[in-house]
């Protein structure tokens, strides 16, 4: 390739600058000098990584802010163009895959410091969420039924009166668009157990605005909540925010140990629980153990966050019943999302709240976002009354089961002898556990290197030790994203594996 040849790119794999964010900072040096002209077209991804003898993720990473940035343009079935008035070289180009807002708002030279609360958000909720092979909990937007939801979006256009142009195009409810409450509410009675009603139900900007919210109404300042050990960071990262203590309670088999938590804070005000499948280990909270955290939750007068984020997605077998269905004395909050059985980019999620805190929640709401965009409430209300939610759930549990048994066979033949994989029967992501020796923090950091995305157990952990297991996310990810993947890690597992043995 002529003009690579002329450019010189000799890419190298150092811990302080990964490969695509090389290549980036190389072609706009390139078109800043003039050496690639405006107009020029470049070579296809493809062809480029097996030049430069790196992963196609890693080019597709760096063209794809080049493209954000204005210096390329992608051709639909041509291939990728310089600009042809590209923007001036920039002085220092943002991070890649953080938000360039974020990073700004970290440079200032501000008179004021962070809040307690906020000064340590874990860095896993800054990310800007996009497929990048094995990222876990992300839905298969490739296979999204984008038609029906443009029909679907069309025809409320094509149809609004004036007076629905005025109640979705006007100030909305803060609980939320009615149609939608009652939507929801079939869904989770049919699918879930659950006994409620729309009154019950409030729309958020996604879980984790539930998550938030919650932990600001029912927690006060030095209170305790238990939080899964290991388990999501943005639980943790609300009740230290409310000015509350995150107590981490050990899982097992079993899910959450309650015996663990009535031990470390029986006085503790909220405890944050998965109980259809445990983020990020996997396993089901038993029977035996929904009761006794019920029965804590009364004694203690305390309250349940139950995140339900991906109960939609099981293969085999009935689930257990949601906790707030075995839940006699409204103590538990249900939390559901449609950034897992729709796609991220919607921003909607919901909570079921017992009848003595929607007035609370609903106030809360009212001045936080004050309400979600009423448009997209309208359309997942069609979706969902339609019959088009229930069945994009069932090809969607069809095509997971595919790909991860996919992504299984792959890993057995090509990565048997660094990793054990644990198979799911609900969900998006598996996990791995390496061979003794082997640190999942130092394999997901040397992935990063190479354009994907792993995330070691450690990251979501306090006091576990869980640095030998790795979650593998499958369900965005073609058979074709997924064998180039493996042997991406092969290649890695390889390099750590002879650094190691050099004397």
């Amino acid at each position: 390739m002529p003009l690579l040849d002329a450019l010189g790119l000799d890419l190298e794999r150092r811990p302080d600058a990964p490969l695509h964010r090389q290549l980036y900072e190389r072609l706009i040096d390139g078109i800043a000098a003039g050496a690639i002209k405006p107009g020029e077209k470049l070579p296809s991804t493809r062809d480029l990584a097996q030049f430069l003898g790196v992963s196609r993720n890693t080019i597709m990473l760096a063209f794809e802010h080049l493209t954000a940035e204005g210096f390329l343009e992608g051709q639909s079935g041509s291939g990728t163009y310089v600009a042809r008035e590209p923007p001036s070289k920039a002085a220092t180009p943002a991070p890649a895959r953080i938000n360039p807002a974020l990073r700004a708002a970290g440079t200032l030279d501000r008179s004021f410091a962070c809040g307690a609360g906020f000064a340590d958000v874990p860095a896993t909720l800054r990310h800007m969420r996009r497929p990048v092979p094995f990222r876990s909990n992300f839905p298969a937007v490739d296979a999204f039924p984008v038609q029906v939801w443009a029909k679907l979006a069309a025809d409320i256009y094509r149809k609004m009166s004036p007076e629905l142009a005025g109640e979705l195009m006007g100030e909305g409810d803060p609980q939320g668009y009615a149609p939608l409450r009652e939507a929801i509410v079939e869904h989770v009675t049919l699918g879930r157990g659950l006994v409620c009603r729309p009154e019950n139900v409030v729309v958020f900007a996604g879980a984790q605005h539930a998550v938030d919210l919650a932990c600001r109404i029912l927690l006060t300042e030095g209170e305790t909540a238990w939080c899964e050990d290991p388990g999501y960071d943005g639980a943790y990262a609300s009740v230290t925010a409310a000015g509350a203590r995150p107590v981490a309670v050990p899982v097992d088999a079993d899910g959450l140990d309650v015996a663990a938590g009535v031990a470390r804070a029986p006085d503790a005000r909220l405890a944050y629980v998965s109980p259809s499948k445990q983020f990020p280990l996997g396993m089901s909270l038993s029977l035996e153990r929904r009761r006794a955290l019920l029965d804590w939750a009364g004694r203690a007068d305390a309250w349940i966050l139950e995140d339900d984020y991906d109960a939609e997605f099981r293969y085999a077998g009935r689930p257990l019943p949601a906790l707030h269905a075995l839940d006699r004395e409204a103590r538990v909050i249900y939390l559901g999302t449609f950034s897992k059985t729709l796609f991220p980019g919607i921003r909607l999620g919901f909570a079921v709240v017992p009848d003595a805190l929607v007035e609370a929640f609903v106030a809360a709401r009212s001045v936080t976002g004050r309400y979600s965009p009423m448009l997209e409430q309208a359309l997942v209300a069609r979706f969902m009354s339609e019959g088009h939610f229930a069945s994009h759930v069932r090809r969607m549990r069809k095509l997971y089961a595919q790909r991860q048994a996919h992504l299984l066979d792959a890993l057995a033949r090509r990565l048997g002898n660094w990793m054990t994989p644990e198979p799911t029967d609900t969900g998006m992501e598996i996990v791995a556990r390496l061979r003794p020796g082997l640190s999942a923090r130092r394999v997901a950091a040397a992935a990063v290197q190479e354009g994907l995305e792993l995330m070691p157990l450690s990251a979501l952990a306090r006091e576990a030790e869980v640095d030998d297991l790795l979650t593998i996310g499958f369900s965005a990810f073609s058979a074709e994203q997924m064998d180039e993947g493996v042997e991406t890690l092969r290649t890695v597992l390889l390099r750590l594996e002879s650094t190691s043995r050099a004397p």
